[in-house]
């Protein structure tokens, strides 16, 4: 249930007061409140601020925020704000259904709604732009520890792959519980082991450096092939075992074909 409380309401209009008089408390975040729009004085590039964070609104949709307040600042200014927005951020492309809320620099879709429920608490949806707004969240290198809200098990979340941890050490090396962040109920159901393709990931306790792609346009599932680059990420002991070894004297694994 929603919370109606003021003190349920002082995180945010703290945000919003710190926005109108620009004082972002943390760098990198957009001096001006969620929903406005930045104009880019020598370009007319526009974009929308949502979680502080700016948005590109692609000059087809410009119609759409035509009724948003405007504000023109150099476009090195604007540049200079982070893509990715503040931690609870509620977001949505224009013209679909689809709510994801963002937590820990990734953006996790929201099912059902008695998850919204549970996550719009005094939250504005952020209706943003159609355009590719995903890019930025892709980091092969950025990991997280996440569990679904009223789950126990915890994974580790790195390049689109949960891999669940099962043991204190492997708790302890990736940040420990303190580092646990909550997502939403059900958001993880369709992800796998299989990251992001191009992914270069090592166990925790092997030097060994595996490339993650696919044999051919019509592979089914990814493989692995021993790499001398390095790694992006580490993921907990045992967490390849499920992917079939590659040879290199084979060919290469791909992305692209």
């Amino acid at each position: 249930m929603r919370a109606a409380s003021l003190l349920a309401m002082l995180p945010r209009w703290l945000a919003v007061c710190l926005g109108l008089f620009g004082a972002q408390a943390l760098a990198g975040y957009a001096s001006v409140p969620d929903g406005y729009v930045l104009l880019g004085i020598e370009t007319s590039n526009r974009y929308l601020v949502a979680g502080g964070a700016r948005f590109y609104i692609p000059p087809a949709q410009h119609s759409l925020y035509s009724g948003a307040t405007t504000v023109a600042l150099p476009q090195a200014t604007i540049d200079s704000y982070t893509q990715i927005p503040q931690e609870g951020t509620l977001i949505r492309q224009k013209g679909t259904a689809a709510i994801y809320v963002v937590v820990g620099q990734a953006f996790w879709w929201i099912p059902s709604p008695t998850e919204l429920d549970y996550w719009d608490d005094w939250r504005m949806v952020n209706d943003i732009p159609n355009s590719d707004w995903r890019a930025p969240f892709y980091n092969y290198s950025y990991n997280v520890l996440v569990q679904e809200r009223s789950t126990s098990q915890i994974y580790l979340w790195v390049a689109g792959a949960k891999y669940p941890v099962t043991t204190s050490a492997d708790l302890d090396y990736f940040g420990g519980l303190s580092n646990v962040k909550v997502v939403p109920l059900g958001t993880l159901a369709s992800t796998t082991y299989e990251p992001w393709c191009g992914a270069n990931l090592r166990e925790r306790s092997s030097s060994t450096v595996y490339n993650l792609g696919w044999i051919n346009s019509s592979s089914t599932y990814m493989w692995k092939t021993v790499t001398a680059n390095p790694a992006h990420s580490a993921v907990p002991d045992g967490a390849l075992a499920p992917v079939p070894l590659f040879s290199t004297s084979s060919g290469n694994l791909a992305c692209i074909w």
